[in-house]
């Protein structure tokens, strides 16, 4: 079963949760939309799943929100960025202006971020930094976090470590963005089909003894075997060294070069990040990247495809699809996602909209 909501009466809901939580307006919406966004371009695993977890940690007094994101070194084309444990979306949006400003004076500018918690789609700073007619590279570590397995490894070892591209497109609305985990998929779609009760693929993820399975509850040590299991790196079994070596990347620029800290410190719940904004004009003219860009797409694009295959889609082309269509028909979120949104507000005092008037 689901529940549908219109974007807006979600995002505004969202909005009233986590002000009620303690975040000035400002940044109440700004995490509002960012996680709607998430659902809106089926990432639901980045999404309103996640606010009963956000708000346990603000309980709890591990995030805090209005902490100031402060520049604690800078240099023309630098900055590192201290969160100060507030909601990772504030803290990234922020770091992303500082890039977008420093890339305008100097072409290409580098900030990372400590102290950050969990920032969401990395493909929302990319989009940002598009706007600003730049490309786009980042990335996010989880100091602390043990979900991924080593290629050839059969337990825990690194975070989900997601790597973002972004590059204008051949129209403003029409990006290219790729964002994704360097595991085989992000740990949070295996909270959606934990919540949904639905099996995964068989080459997502290890049980606690190193063996495939198809129960998501596996990987949480919640099924049938006690022990926690291990997401594996893109490229599974057999081509797992280049998810590997990737995920590894990640943890270098987002981990080490920011501060955060490495898979190898004891968990802290929170994101080491980095965020490269380059000024196109400062090397080619943007009206000829993005000609560039519309021919190369129309390029791959071209036919025959494989049996079963009707096009070839370019990074991000089905989430605008997706989010065309949930804009049309509105946010759908499982029931357990809901009811733990639902009680979550409700602790706060907010009363969540009537779905049955909808």
């Amino acid at each position: 079963m689901t529940v549908t909501l219109p974007a807006p009466l979600l995002t505004d809901y969202l909005v009233r949760v986590y002000h009620a939580a303690g975040c000035p307006q400002d940044e109440a919406r700004i995490v509002a939309e960012h996680l709607v966004e998430a659902n809106l371009r089926g990432h639901d695993s980045h999404g309103v799943i996640r606010t009963s977890g956000y708000l346990t940690q603000i309980r709890n007094g591990v995030t805090k929100p209005g902490a100031a994101p402060r520049v604690v070194e800078e240099a023309p084309s630098t900055a590192v960025i201290d969160g100060g444990w507030n909601l990772g979306q504030v803290v990234a949006t922020r770091a992303t202006e500082v890039a977008i400003e420093k890339a305008r004076a100097t072409g290409v500018a580098l900030v990372t971020c400590f102290n950050t918690m969990h920032a969401g789609r990395v493909g929302a700073y990319g989009e940002q930094i598009v706007r600003a007619g730049m490309a786009a590279i980042g990335g996010v570590n989880t100091p602390g976090a043990r979900l991924v397995a080593a290629f050839g490894g059969g337990h825990r070892r690194t975070g989900t470590n997601p790597l973002m591209f972004a590059f204008p497109g051949d129209t403003p609305a029409t990006p290219f963005v790729l964002d994704m985990a360097t595991s085989v998929v992000a740990e949070g779609k295996l909270r959606v089909a934990v919540n949904k009760g639905v099996p995964v693929p068989e080459a997502w993820i290890l049980d606690g003894d190193g063996h495939p399975s198809t129960d998501p509850r596996d990987f949480y040590g919640s099924g049938a075997n006690p022990r926690p299991g291990t997401l594996l790196p893109v490229g599974g079994a057999s081509s797992g060294y280049k998810g590997f070596g990737l995920n590894l990347a990640v943890e270098a620029l987002g981990g080490m070069l920011s501060g955060a800290g490495t898979a190898v410190e004891g968990a802290r719940g929170t994101n080491g990040l980095f965020i490269m904004a380059i000024d196109i004009v400062r090397f080619t003219p943007l009206a000829t990247f993005v000609s560039l860009m519309a021919g190369l797409g129309a390029h791959v694009k071209e036919p025959p495809y494989q049996p079963g295959v009707s096009e070839v889609l370019l990074p991000g082309e089905s989430e605008r699809r997706m989010r065309a269509q949930r804009l049309r028909d509105g946010v759908p979120l499982d029931d357990e996602t809901w009811k733990q949104t639902v009680e979550a507000a409700a602790a706060l005092g907010v009363d969540a909209p009537d779905v049955a008037s909808l």
